[in-house]
């Protein structure tokens, strides 16, 4: 079988070389530098990071069996055409959970203490922690309502984490009463709610985090109304997908200061322009979509690909499958 990877991190494409030469796989890796199609048109099996893959894509693609995404979000793949045709789609469910919620934290605490880096003039571009607004102290998390949007495995571990820190704990999610891996949703939060109390949810947070998928449901799920429904001095952090909130409101609310403030882990269009609008305001952070990259966290994401992988040279079904396929096909 032929197996390509679309990675372009350094440190991931080691990984996956080192488990493939351990599980005696052949793999090879796209040249970013030449044409993609020409590259991957023989391919069985195709690993992804953040590339788009369509219905043009796949329709260039005639022998790929499995679509296998690097991480738990696949809203870059057309999950319904490959259904249609045929090819299983499959993510990395729980593997950078840890990660992420470790990383939620790093920003919600970067927005209390009310801090940001100033660099110094000098080759190196070090520089030292200041007071990102000067008439403005920090604030503790002891004490403060965390709201999470979306109490899947992620969302569940950041709520561990700010009962750690005695935050009060209350989240929206799609099916708050479904049964998780170690027991209920409800045991981990404070206040549980469907989706349809999002509104009545908001206004009692002082830091609002989102841990949701992006899908047709959840996209610009945070908008001007729900923005204007925050606490003038709450802050909004993204670990999931920029989309779920218009970019527009959020703009407009951090120049008049209708938050306090805002941390994102993902942006609407990546690599991110440095001039981009929101990258000029001083309430507004952004790391580099690496909340879910650690070492820790790409070993395991390495060993699920590969499981999967192994499971499709066996002729079986892979284990973190996210569509139906008609077996038929």
């Amino acid at each position: 079988m032929k197996i390509k990877a679309m990675i372009q991190s350094l440190e991931f494409k080691q990984q996956l070389a080192r488990k493939a030469d351990k599980s005696n796989i052949r793999l090879e890796f796209v040249n970013y530098n030449e044409p993609l199609i020409p590259q991957i048109q023989d391919t069985d099996i195709l690993i992804n990071s953040f590339d788009k893959i369509d219905k043009s894509f796949i329709d260039s693609c005639p022998n790929i069996k499995l679509v296998q995404q690097s991480g738990i979000g696949v809203d870059s793949i057309d999950i319904d055409y490959c259904s249609r045709k045929g090819i299983y789609v499959a993510n990395v469910p729980m593997a950078n959970a840890i990660s992420v919620a470790e990383h939620t934290f790093l920003l919600m605490l970067y927005l209390v203490k009310n801090i940001k880096i100033s660099l110094f003039n000098s080759p190196t571009n070090t520089g030292s922690f200041v007071r990102r607004q000067q008439d403005r102290m920090g604030s503790e998390l002891l004490g403060k309502t965390l709201l999470i949007i979306g109490l899947g495995v992620t969302g569940i571990e950041v709520a561990k984490r700010a009962k750690a820190f005695g935050m009060k704990v209350i989240a929206v999610t799609k099916h708050p009463f479904t049964k998780t891996e170690g027991g209920d949703k409800k045991y981990f939060v404070d206040n549980l709610y469907g989706v349809d109390k999002l509104s009545e949810a908001i206004p009692r947070a002082d830091i609002l985090s989102i841990h949701a998928p992006l899908n047709r449901e959840t996209e610009n799920m945070i908008g001007s109304n729900e923005l204007n429904l925050m606490k003038q001095s709450a802050y909004l952090i993204n670990v999931a997908r920029a989309q779920v909130v218009s970019k527009d409101a959020l703009i407009k609310s951090l120049k008049e200061g209708k938050i306090a403030g805002a941390a994102f882990d993902v942006f609407w269009k990546e690599p991110v322009d440095p001039k981009d609008e929101l990258l000029l305001l001083d309430n507004f952070l952004l790391t580099p979509h690496i909340a879910g990259w650690t070492h820790e966290a790409i070993d395991s994401i390495s060993d699920i690909i590969f499981i999967n992988i192994e499971r499709i040279m066996r002729g079986q079904i892979p284990l973190t499958l996210v569509n139906k396929v008609d077996e038929n096909l």
